[in-house]
């Protein structure tokens, strides 16, 4: 791939972000013609054409109004399910299967990850500087023998064992939900033969050529599910990674930023509900970048001042980076070098540590992946 992503917390106003984007957006033509801008709202759902903002936006940092197009996937989702009430009924009954397993898998992390967060609080209690980024991160004998061990050292190393082997079990538990997840997700089109319909195929041809003709793709926030749903029912992530391979750049914000990761995480670490507090795997992305955790709101919604927060969250999914953005954060990944690179002017980019340490990368910094 030779294309570009760049990813954005959680900008709301979109004269700002326009704004803050317009180089991307201008440089996306080599020869520095207007490029063609496509407009990716399915996270909006039944306001995915409310884009007039939007639309106003582009067009002030110099993009011309017929260089403008919105995907309007989720109405072409919508409408083909009416005409069509047997795939209506049977995505219906999916849906619910999916969100079944989705409450069963979240339910239990949540029990899994309270009783670590009890754990670490017992030991406190009794070794006040304990903390779970000290953790080990692999097993290994320490340097005294049990034989010389203090009893703080005895209690230390016997919860460490513990804390090390449940965060093994989220680890495994969150693959467990993946695949789950991923069975049931062709299962319409097989059951339909959705793949053989005439009008299902010549809306998604309409839809892949909105794609792969655009130089710019902007994904908006709103509802990760949504968004994934209609994306993937019209097939749409390869002709995302085509367009991307053409050298495109794709601009996401929010839900659209967490849809492109392999893993989609949602969070409320404030919220009054325990169950909202969790970080939450919700479902497998697109997975149009890999070795990114992408978390936006960072500031909103992660108690980044708590390190056995950010090591409990950089444990878990230590497959990936975790990087927290906000409003003025910018990651832009250029599939191209390959390199990461922070470009918000206004604030850095956010990296969580195994030890519960936030690094934080100013414009212009190489992000190590």
């Amino acid at each position: 791939m030779r294309g570009k992503i760049l990813f954005n917390g959680n900008m709301g106003s979109p004269s700002t972000y326009l704004q803050r984007i317009g180089q991307f957006v201008r440089e996306a033509r080599p020869d520095g013609q207007a490029p063609r801008v496509l407009v990716v709202t399915g996270a909006w759902k039944a306001g995915e054409r409310d884009d007039a903002p939007i639309r106003a936006a582009i067009e002030a940092i110099g993009v011309p109004a017929d260089h403008i197009d919105n995907l309007e996937v989720w109405h072409e989702q919508q409408a083909f399910l009416a005409s069509r009430p047997d795939v209506a009924a049977l995505t219906e009954e999916v849906d619910a299967a999916t969100e079944a397993i989705r409450t069963f898998y979240v339910e239990k992390t949540a029990f899994h990850a309270q009783r670590i967060r009890a754990a670490v609080s017992v030991v406190r209690a009794r070794v006040p500087d304990f903390q779970l980024g000290l953790l080990p991160t692999e097993d290994r004998d320490p340097l005294w023998p049990e034989s010389m061990a203090t009893g703080r050292e005895v209690l230390v190393r016997a919860v460490t064992r513990d804390l090390a082997h449940d965060l093994r079990d989220l680890v495994r538990h969150d693959r467990r939900m993946l695949d789950a997840l991923e069975e049931v997700e062709d299962l319409v089109c097989s059951r339909t033969a959705l793949r053989f319909d005439p009008d299902w195929n010549a809306r998604r041809i309409r839809l892949e050529e909105k794609v792969l003709t655009a130089d710019v793709v902007l994904l908006f926030g709103g509802d990760p599910v949504a968004l994934l749903h209609s994306l993937r029912f019209y097939g749409l992530k390869s002709s995302l990674q085509e367009t991307l391979r053409r050298g495109a750049t794709v601009c996401s914000i929010s839900a659209g930023s967490l849809v492109l990761c392999e893993r989609v995480i949602v969070y409320d670490d404030f919220a009054s509900d325990p169950f909202r507090r969790e970080f939450r795997l919700i479902d497998r992305g697109l997975g149009l970048v890999g070795a990114l955790q992408i978390l936006p709101h960072c500031a909103d919604r992660i108690q980044t001042d708590d390190p056995d927060n950010l090591a409990y969250l950089a444990r878990r999914f230590a497959s990936h980076a975790c990087v927290g953005l906000n409003e003025e954060s910018f990651l832009l990944v250029d599939l191209g070098v390959p390199e990461v690179r922070s470009v918000g002017v206004h604030d850095g980019v956010h990296v969580f540590g195994p030890d519960g340490v936030k690094r934080e990368y100013p414009a212009g910094s190489v992000v190590p992946i």
